[in-house]
């Protein structure tokens, strides 16, 4: 299993909650392994990443990306200015991992895993270029009736949110998806209010896989629905377990304590 994550110094802690909760979760005896992007993260987040998968014995691997590759994209604006530029990292995964690998899961760092991914990992997605969770159906008409017009989307287009990805990376790599996606970014970069997320609805529309809710249970859908079935809980929007009165901010507090991510690293 392959899992990609994209991060900086300010969401490095939010990560290893992440990964101790994904790794704390898994129960089937498959091989991990873990590849980060990066362009700016200290060496001492890096350190306590490592220590983080170390608990679990699993391999990790940071990529350093060049950052002038989106040196033109546009930053999260007006309600969006949490999202940082390392959301775009996603884009180009195919190109940064080895040929050998032709699948892989992307997480976002604001994420809990409540369960083994295996069955999420083991979709065929061999007609698929992602697999992803549909967010319109639980956004308001006037919220996806907004995002379908801003990309001249089909009315009747499913929209899905790009914080959980299953990637065809040989579909990827065949097809020069990442290339379209950045060719699209320069060129409509006024339309994406939601940045990367916007953009590879608006390539990949009609050339995705459904998946169940549960494995991108967002805000969305926790305003609308419970979250007891949810098997990966992401904290979408600005409001997060650790800076608001959220209700999974217990179950947050938890991953990072197992993470020990705040005990000092020992200067062995």
């Amino acid at each position: 299993m392959v899992i990609v994550s994209a991060t900086n110094d300010h969401y490095a802690q939010h990560l290893a909650v992440m990964l101790t909760s994904l790794l704390k979760n898994q129960k089937m005896n498959r091989p991990i392994h873990i590849y980060i992007l990066y362009s700016d993260l200290s060496t001492i987040s890096m350190a306590k990443l490592q220590r983080v998968v170390g608990q679990f014995h699993t391999p990790i691997t940071f990529l350093r990306v060049d950052v002038q590759l989106f040196a033109d994209f546009a930053s999260g604006s007006g309600g969006q200015k949490y999202i940082s530029k390392e959301a775009y990292y996603r884009m180009i995964i195919p190109d940064v991992l080895g040929e050998e690998i032709s699948k892989a899961l992307y997480l976002d760092c604001d994420i809990i895993v409540r369960t083994d991914l295996t069955e999420l990992w083991e979709t065929n997605i061999e007609e698929y270029d992602l697999a992803a969770v549909d967010e319109s159906r639980v956004l308001t008409k006037s919220d996806r009736d907004i995002r379908m017009n801003r990309l001249s989307l089909p009315p009747d287009s499913y929209y899905f949110n790009s914080g959980v990805l299953l990637m065809n990376l040989k579909r990827w790599r065949e097809k020069n998806i990442s290339a379209e996606l950045m060719e699209f970014v320069k060129s409509h970069g006024d339309k994406l209010a939601l940045m990367d997320q916007d953009a590879l609805n608006a390539v990949l529309f009609n050339r995705w896989l459904r998946l169940d809710d549960k494995w991108n249970f967002t805000a969305a859908h926790s305003a609308k629905r419970s979250s007891k079935k949810a098997a990966i809980l992401h904290f979408t929007g600005p409001e997060k377990p650790w800076n608001s009165k959220s209700p999974f901010a217990k179950e947050y507090r938890k991953y990072l304590k197992k993470s020990l991510w705040e005990k000092p690293l020992s200067l062995e």
